[in-house]
């Protein structure tokens, strides 16, 4: 974990034999130990700056597609965002079940799950998973097309349970299936393909002969194939495809092959979506936002923060005027920047047949 806002501070307050802050009088600094909670700031907003893609400010991105809808704000995505991964870019079905592996904040949880009846819990075991013991769990679905083909993948362990599709709570009126578990430890992983009768459905599981059954996994997603989408640069776009996508007709709309950015920071597809039945999902890399609490943690990891202490003390001896010193300092933060870029974007390359 990441070293504290004051535990960054007073590395450097301590390099220059000054009167380190504590948490109690953290936020009445003053003169030097305030310059150097600045410069703290300012070096790992350097740092981020010296490359795009540092794979701590790694995040993945997904965005819900509409239909009629071609552009997609930054803003949508992330109040932090700073760049995005064109070349990892897909549209996969839309999973229309919230906290299908029940884990919020990395702890189990079966919150957007509605007691049937029994007492159905959270729990670690497996993993983080929902646990049913002469107990039923259900969550309704919304926005189903009638008529279309969807899929239920689960991941069950424990016990045999009964899935059941219906158009009321707890109810089988659309299919009912049963997951047998042969074994305890045995993992059973499944699909069940159902029709949609109706725009919303319940998706329920039931454990009735009072053993322990656990549900690690649940998606519900329609039976389409996920979608590569290839990049354009926006100069691109205006040159093959803007002509066709502003006619008043019906040709424009289709399943997007393509994606670009336009100068306003929106992610654009091409075509345009013609059903909201996918979900864009991508990488991206984030920015900085400052530290200001005592107890406010970074995104660099701890062994990098030497390469934090040695930009703020550059600028330290800056403010200073000691500008020898100030060289000391530089050719030892470029000299960790080359160690990070070394350790964490060197990559192995190999050779393949395409």
């Amino acid at each position: 974990m990441a070293s504290t806002y004051l535990t960054l501070v007073n590395n450097v307050l301590r390099d220059f034999n000054e009167v380190e802050l504590t948490s109690s009088n953290f936020g009445a600094s003053r003169g030097v130990q305030t310059v150097v909670k600045d410069y703290i700031n300012r070096s790992i907003t350097d740092i981020l700056n010296s490359e795009l893609n540092w794979p701590f400010t790694r995040a993945e991105g997904s965005i819900d597609v509409i239909a009629g809808k071609q552009l997609y704000s930054y803003d949508s995505i992330s109040s932090t965002l700073k760049y995005v991964d064109y070349d990892n870019m897909f549209l996969r079905p839309k999973n229309y079940i919230t906290n299908g592996d029940f884990e919020i904040a990395g702890v189990a949880s079966i919150t957007n799950w509605t007691t049937v009846s029994g007492s159905p819990a959270a729990s670690s075991k497996f993993g983080n998973t929902l646990l049913l013991t002469n107990a039923e769990a259900s969550q309704e679905v919304t926005d189903l097309i009638v008529g279309r083909s969807y899929v239920i993948v689960t991941q069950i362990s424990g016990a045999t349970l009964t899935l059941e599709i219906g158009t009321s709570s707890g109810g089988s009126q659309t299919k009912s299936t049963t997951l047998t578990v042969s074994s305890g430890n045995e993992v059973l992983l499944s699909e069940t393909t159902f029709t949609a009768t109706a725009t919303t459905h319940y998706v329920s599981f039931t454990e009735a002969a009072g053993n322990a059954a656990f549900v690690k996994l649940v998606e519900l997603s329609e039976n389409v194939d996920s979608i590569p989408l290839k990049y354009l640069s926006y100069e691109e776009y205006n040159e093959r495809f803007r002509d066709r996508d502003t006619r008043p007709d019906t040709s424009k709309y289709a399943d997007p092959e393509y994606v670009y950015t336009s100068y306003n920071n929106e992610i654009g597809l091409t075509p345009i979506p013609d059903t909201s039945n996918r979900t864009l999902e991508f990488d991206f890399y984030v920015s900085h936002t400052d530290l200001s609490g005592a107890t406010d943690t970074g995104i660099i990891p701890t062994r990098f923060e030497p390469v934090i202490n040695a930009r703020a003390k550059y600028y330290t001896h800056i403010f200073r005027s000691d500008v020898q010193s100030a060289q000391f300092s530089l050719r030892e933060y470029e000299d960790g920047i080359k160690r990070m870029r070394i350790e964490l974007l060197n990559r192995k390359n190999y050779m393949r047949a395409v």
